[in-house]
């Protein structure tokens, strides 16, 4: 069966439209999963997906196709936050993990008979943050579900899951838009004639929510700043020092996945000696320059350094900023002289 946009939800992305028609026909012939783990990389959408799967859900008068009215008793509660049958669980803290007494608060709510006499929804993003008490707890709540009741796992790494966990899930995966459809959306998003949306989407790796990320936090500015920093560095051309204090104010997650991605580039250039590959195509000549007398093991030492540095960042582990960028800058520049 054929549909048009104006059959879904407004809020999904219509890379999501399959997954919400085939969910939405399950729920309508009563045989909607009462677990969905819903994984795909970063930049997709999942979330916002999760949130107005259970507004529809919530709905007293939702559409055909799940398009909730927006003005029932349920849809005000969900848009005032205070519905007593949604429940979302996250780290109390960014880094921080979902704790087994979260969990417990899910198992005492999902065993508590609905207020408003129809689904209790729950989602638990990300879901990889719950420890490992915190995920066995939740175990028997899957293994024993209650009715009218929906839990949706959101995780960018469903694997990284208990295997017994993702066995009691329906899985329903996210996968970016084709290349065409992913421009033609974002073409619809950007104002600014001077961004270029291909090179925009070839930095989120094809996630079209990632790259209007990545405009929104400027790190287009960044990375044409901090790319020709490298480059001098790597020619003699400038201080390690200096350079740490001049990004002192940038986020040090977006330095390190812009030098992640420029040494994917090096990495990539030096496997195929062919740059038509390269990520950052438009620094093609500093890329290939810099990957010439570059030695593959400190190549790799220095990759492994920045993803360790990397996830201690995402752990909101307490590092000095100032100096991550000493040791980063001076790091780079004693594998480039070799």
């Amino acid at each position: 069966m054929s549909n048009s946009s104006q059959d879904f939800p407004i809020t999904i992305f219509p890379w999501q439209y399959g997954s919400w028609q085939q969910l939405w026909e399950s729920k309508q012939k009563h045989k909607l999963a009462h677990a969905l783990l819903l994984v795909g990389m970063d930049g997709l959408g999942k979330s916002q997906f999760a949130y107005e799967l259970a507004a529809a859900l919530l709905c007293r008068e939702p559409s055909g196709w799940g398009v909730r009215c927006g003005k029932c008793h349920g849809c005000c509660m969900m848009t005032a936050k205070s519905h007593p049958d949604f429940m979302v669980v996250e780290p109390a803290e960014t880094g921080k993990k979902i704790s087994v007494d979260q969990v417990r608060d899910v198992i005492k709510n999902v065993n508590e008979t609905t207020l408003k006499g129809g689904f209790r929804v729950i989602i638990i993003s990300p879901a990889t943050s719950m420890n490992v008490n915190a995920a066995n707890a939740l175990l028997k709540t899957l293994e024993e579900p209650a009715p009218n009741t929906l839990l949706m796992l959101v995780s960018n790494a469903g694997l990284r899951l208990p295997a017994t966990i993702i066995s009691r899930c329906q899985q329903v995966a996210f996968s970016k838009p084709h290349h065409a459809d992913a421009i033609a959306w974002l073409q619809k998003k950007i104002s600014d004639e001077k961004v270029n949306p291909q090179l925009l989407l070839k930095l989120a790796d094809g996630a079209p929510l990632k790259a209007l990320a990545l405009l929104e936090s400027d790190v287009i500015s960044l990375r044409q700043g901090l790319y020709q920093d490298i480059y001098s560095l790597s020619q003699g051309q400038a201080d390690p020092l200096q350079l740490a204090a001049k990004w002192q104010d940038g986020d040090p997650i977006n330095i390190v996945d812009l030098l992640l991605s420029w040494l994917t580039d090096i990495l990539r250039f030096k496997v195929t000696q062919d740059p038509v590959d390269l990520l950052n195509l438009d620094y093609k000549t500093e890329i290939t320059r810099t990957g010439i007398n570059l030695l593959p093991n400190n190549l790799f030492v220095y990759i492994d350094y920045l993803q360790q540095a990397r996830s201690d960042l995402m752990r909101a582990i307490n590092l000095n900023k100032q100096l991550l960028l000493e040791t980063l800058f001076i790091r780079w520049t004693d594998y480039v002289s070799g």
